[in-house]
């Protein structure tokens, strides 16, 4: 359809198509108007894409194969020396305007000229369609009754696997086993009781209290509340009130003690009148 020719763009070749179907357009302003939008949107093509030799070539190739209007041709001459890409004739003759009107002269004429052979093969496309949704309907119908043998027989030959291991099993394990093994349960509980001198409970009583003694000596000794220690406890009731004893240890270093020490110290201090 179009020409091969590289210097021949496809709007060129487009307008060379369009002149070919002028005996069966009708109106003749609208044909008119589509050449003069062919041609106008070549030079600009060209143009706009900083080729302005390209641009004078499309001139002569339309005044050498068409029948444009002098005036026209004149001024997109001017435009093309001059190089003015946002020439207002050229925004006049824009490409939607082309595509606007071509879509307007195809609608017109398949409202008088309806194409009966689309619609015929349109519907062939959908009944071949519909045949092939079909037979994909029964592939996939034959593949899962197949799936599905197979996963019966499968099973089968697990089942039969077991059988034959838990038989081998019963063969293998003999009854006279479990006589031979007793848990500590079923033996007899055996206790002895011997009689303790004094000598020795006197001993045993003596190590025992020395081995507290150890312990409480062990302990660790109280530690002092500093002048410090207090005053960081009265801040820190003065801001949080009475209770929060854990937010007033986020604020001060009380040497690592805990809330209930700083509640029990507070108590203390109440006791004491030394806090009002």
């Amino acid at each position: 359809m179009f020409e091969e020719a590289d210097h021949v763009m496809p709007l060129m070749s487009a307008s060379k198509l369009w002149s070919d179907l002028e005996d069966t357009v009708e109106d003749e302003s609208l044909f008119k108007n589509i050449t003069h939008l062919l041609l106008v949107q070549s030079v600009a093509v060209c143009l706009e894409k900083g080729k302005s030799s390209s641009a004078s070539s499309a001139l002569k190739w339309f005044e050498n194969n068409h029948e444009s209007p002098q005036n026209m041709m004149v001024k997109l001459s001017t435009i093309v020396t001059q190089r003015e890409t946002d020439h207002p004739f050229l925004m006049s003759f824009s490409f939607s305007r082309l595509l606007k009107t071509i879509k307007s002269y195809l609608d017109a004429y398949l409202e008088k000229n309806p194409s009966d052979y689309l619609l015929k093969e349109a519907t062939k496309m959908v009944q071949s369609s519909d045949n092939t949704e079909g037979l994909e309907d029964v592939m996939t119908q034959d593949s899962s009754l197949s799936e599905e043998a197979n996963k019966s027989t499968e099973n089968r030959k697990e089942k039969k696997k077991k059988a034959v291991c838990l038989r081998t099993k019963r063969k293998l394990l003999s009854t006279k086993i479990s006589d031979m093994w007793e848990t500590d349960s079923c033996k007899k509980l055996f206790v002895s009781l011997r009689r303790i001198p004094r000598d020795e409970l006197s001993e045993l009583t003596s190590a025992k209290s020395m081995d507290t003694s150890k312990i409480e000596k062990t302990r660790k000794p109280a530690r002092k509340w500093t002048y410090e220690l207090d005053r960081y406890l009265k801040i820190g009731v003065r801001r949080h009130g009475q209770g929060n004893w854990s937010r007033i240890l986020m604020d001060f270093d009380f040497d690592g003690r805990t809330g209930t020490m700083l509640k029990d110290r507070w108590r203390v201090l109440l006791k004491t009148n030394k806090v009002g």
